[in-house]
């Protein structure tokens, strides 16, 4: 497929030889087109209508040009769009779909608004670049964005072999270059886009506005999983369209549905150490078949389904909700001395104390991560993590009744650092009668300080959807680290605040059903 450029991007086409033009299903990837049809079976789809186009991106496996992540697949992507549309064989009505960056790839493509793009489904993926992408609350996903990097430069590229597999042998010791302080010029030598992704001064980070994305005029299906990396900003993507597109039609015409998965458990039901039950099946629950049949509904001009399901952990059963979050009563849990967490206020000051050490940080263990099988993703045990130094734990007497959260958990805590900057980690915890500690939803937040002077900082915990049984008892850890998941600051002395009117607390949305 020609670009304007000149530059020719290698394009394979599925189409039924019956002489008949067909609705354009899409995917564009920097991962190589054979990875594509472990993914999609094109005669299938073909078979079903579709003229399936799978897409080499610019620069990578048998496309040409130079690949530049990101920044490329706007003008591309619409380029591929328009394509599609006067192909003989095409009706002239585009959808795209797949997950991850070819997920980054649909937004960028429909941020450009070619007439003939009508559908998107960009699963486990976000369309924001800095807090959802490279980022979240201000710290840099070093060790995600690291491997990334090289692993891609390792294979691919077309470039030189030496190249590659200079790339490999980086990749191969990737968490030895990201340990404090990360060995920017290492990888950049082999990557230069990284350094412009780890300044946080970088023009990149601020695309999209988000006035540019409610222009966007296309039916959405957004996929996400509450235990993988991307999870927020999917539901800031379906967010940014059901509620605030120009046109009604588009705002009716977003379906969300997040499942107990993690980036690459999104069609199973087990994750981490959890068995979620078959009803967490993507396949059992016809996931998949309900995604293709929006996305032609929606190429064909009818309505589509929307709404929102979401999974309730703890009961392993789906929610049917009209919008996202739903309504809620923001329920305070307040942290107190000796690790308590209650649900009054404590009376009694005081405060807790820990040393924020980057050249021992808390490892990362479980939770939203791209650093592949070690260490693991998703709900694990947390016990031997708590027993740490720099980890304080505050939790809760047994519950009397079942508690069921749903929505945004966010913390209010009183925090104070020797050093100029520092993170605040946060984690929700269900602990089990027999001890287990399970995570349910972290996330981080960096902010500026005075030393030495306290300020109340929210964190964003993070979404969620868990019911919490009786008998179990609520966990909130408090740390400065989450490594190699997020870059480090420097060394400090922190320390929270808790008691009195303006003492930390953990705020839960308590869903009523």
């Amino acid at each position: 497929m020609p670009l304007p450029d000149g530059v020719r991007l290698r394009t394979e086409v599925t189409v039924a030889d019956d002489g008949e033009r067909h609705p354009v299903l899409l995917v564009r990837t920097p991962y190589g087109r054979a990875f594509l049809r472990t993914l999609l079976d094109s005669v299938a789809l073909a078979r079903e209508g579709w003229a399936v186009v799978l897409q080499d991106v610019r620069g990578r496996w048998g496309s040409q040009g130079t690949f530049s992540a990101m920044r490329q697949e706007g003008a591309d992507g619409a380029a591929a769009v328009a394509w599609c549309a006067s192909q003989p064989w095409s009706a002239g009505r585009v959808a795209m779909t797949c997950g991850s960056y070819q997920g980054y790839a649909q937004w960028a493509a429909a941020l450009e608004r070619p007439p003939a793009l009508r559908a998107i489904a960009p699963s486990i993926s976000t369309p924001f670049l800095n807090d959802g992408w490279l980022r979240e609350g201000g710290a840099f996903r070093v060790g995600a964005w690291a491997l990334w990097c090289l692993s891609n430069a390792a294979a691919g590229t077309g470039g030189p072999h030496a190249a590659e597999r200079r790339a490999a042998k980086a990749a191969a010791s990737w968490r030895e270059l990201v340990r404090y302080p990360t060995n920017v010029d290492a990888i950049a030598a082999l990557v230069p886009q990284f350094r412009e992704w780890i300044d946080p001064g970088s023009e990149l980070l601020a695309h999209p506005a988000p006035n540019r994305l409610a222009r966007v005029e296309v039916a959405g299906y957004h996929l996400a999983g509450w235990y993988d990396v991307f999870c927020e900003g999917t539901i800031a993507g379906y967010t940014a369209l059901a509620e605030r597109a120009r046109s009604e039609s588009v705002r009716r015409s977003q379906r969300l549905v997040v499942g107990p998965w993690a980036h690459a458990t999104r069609f199973f039901q087990f994750t981490g150490e959890v068995d979620f039950g078959p009803e967490a099946n993507s396949f059992a629950r016809g996931i998949p078949q309900e995604e293709l049949q929006f996305l032609r509904a929606a190429v064909d001009g009818q309505e589509v389904q929307a709404g929102v399901s979401v999974f309730l952990m703890g009961r392993n059963r789906w929610l049917e909700l009209e919008s996202w979050p739903p309504a809620t009563t923001e329920t305070p849990f307040y942290l107190a001395g000796d690790g308590a967490l209650h649900p009054t206020q404590p009376e009694r000051t005081g405060v807790d104390r820990y040393r924020h050490d980057p050249r021992d940080p808390v490892p990362t263990n479980g939770g939203r991560h791209l650093l592949g099988a070690v260490p693991p993703v998703g709900p694990v045990d947390q016990r031997r993590l708590e027993a740490r130094d720099d980890v304080l734990v505050y939790t809760s007497e047994p519950l009397p009744a079942e508690l069921t959260v749903v929505g945004v958990v966010r913390a209010k805590v009183r925090f104070a650092s020797s050093a100029s900057r520092a993170d605040i980690a946060m984690k929700l915890v269900d602990v089990h009668p027999d001890g287990r500690a399970l995570n349910v939803v972290d996330s981080v937040r960096r902010v500026d300080l005075t030393p030495g002077k306290p300020r109340l900082v929210e964190v964003a915990v993070g979404s969620t959807a868990m019911t919490f049984a009786r008998g179990h008892r609520i966990r909130i850890e408090v740390a400065s680290s989450n490594w190699p998941h997020f870059d480090c600051v420097e060394a400090a002395d922190q320390t929270v605040h808790f008691g009195g009117r303006s003492g930390s607390r953990l705020l839960l949305p308590v869903y009523p059903g």
